[in-house]
């Protein structure tokens, strides 16, 4: 290699080094100014140990995270890492998720009074979870979704798809601009709440989902609450299956709850909503079907699955 070439590489690097430092710096005082209004805005202290930006997937990394009460000085939760992967301040970003790995209780939290009424592996486990936000310009659909997984113990899953959300995607990039420039007071705050709520009410739901499943340990630290109350889980499986009788659903889901409290290994609901149907004119089709919940499942196409 000549040194034209070796010069050209140097350089190359040398910036790409020099953006990657400029990228950091910016994130950590991007990460600074928004702890300190978070501390403001709710009474915990935050602190972190490093903050690390990844230029090539646009990721904020938050290492060593733990949250302090500001009446107490009670350490309450720690995190071993948080990130941030496509958040953008000024636009809709087409798509965010937030990952927190590692979450439990701080060793002052966990040895509180308070705490001995659950289950220490609650108390002592871990807790992942993931949010994420995809938003489609083109058309004004969305899709959120929220995970959460307990060490070894249970995990969490929910979806939710709609259509329409550009007005409030673009708002709330409206609301974030006026608190950051201090233009939010009270006047422009219940505008903006009026607003937004137009706005969620013009959503159209498409389809939504929950799952639960075992981690592992679901059947015992179930068998364990169950054993604090005097119960055992043929109990708890008689108790609900007479409970269910009374209740006007279909066989099909009802049988779903009962394999599901049976096995506890997984439990799934899905349903489909009207097309271009608002959150509005959802609430006024489903009022009349209040008092018939076999024509409520039929028409939001309830599923359920239990094992």
């Amino acid at each position: 290699m000549n040194k034209m070439a070796i010069a050209g590489v140097a350089i190359a690097v040398s910036g790409a080094v020099g953006a990657q430092w400029y990228a950091n710096k910016r994130a950590d005082d991007v990460i600074a100014e928004q702890v300190q209004q978070f501390s403001e805005q709710t009474g915990f202290d935050v602190s972190y140990e490093n903050v690390d930006y990844s230029l090539l997937s646009n990721t904020v990394v938050i290492e060593r995270v733990s949250f302090k009460s500001q009446e107490t000085a009670q350490q309450l939760i720690d995190i071993e890492s948080m990130s941030i992967e496509g958040y953008e301040a000024d636009k809709v970003s087409p798509f965010t998720e937030l990952v927190v790995k590692g979450l439990s209780l701080s060793s002052e939290l966990a040895s509180a009074p308070e705490a001995a009424a659950l289950p220490m592996r609650i108390v002592n486990a871990k807790y992942d979870l993931v949010s994420s936000v995809s938003f489609d310009e083109s058309n004004g659909n969305s899709e959120v979704k929220l995970s959460a997984s307990a060490q070894n113990l249970l995990d969490i899953a929910f979806n939710f798809d709609m259509a329409n959300s550009q007005e409030a995607m673009n708002l709330q990039i409206e609301i974030d601009k006026m608190h950051k420039q201090g233009e939010m007071d009270l006047e422009a705050e219940l505008q903006m709440q009026s607003k937004m709520l137009s706005a969620i009410q013009a959503l159209q739901p498409r389809t939504l989902s929950f799952s639960l499943g075992n981690g592992g340990e679901l059947k015992s630290l179930v068998d364990e609450l169950l054993q604090k109350n005097g119960l055992d889980h043929a109990q708890l499986q008689a108790m609900l299956a007479s409970q269910l009788n009374a209740v006007p659903a279909s066989d099909v889901n009802k049988e779903a709850i009962k394999a599901f409290v049976a096995g506890l290994n997984s439990f799934e609901v899905s349903m489909e909503f009207p097309e271009q149907t608002s959150l509005m004119q959802l609430g006024m089709q489903l009022q009349p079907l209040a008092a018939d919940p076999q024509a409520l499942e039929q028409f939001l196409n309830l599923k359920m699955v239990g094992k």
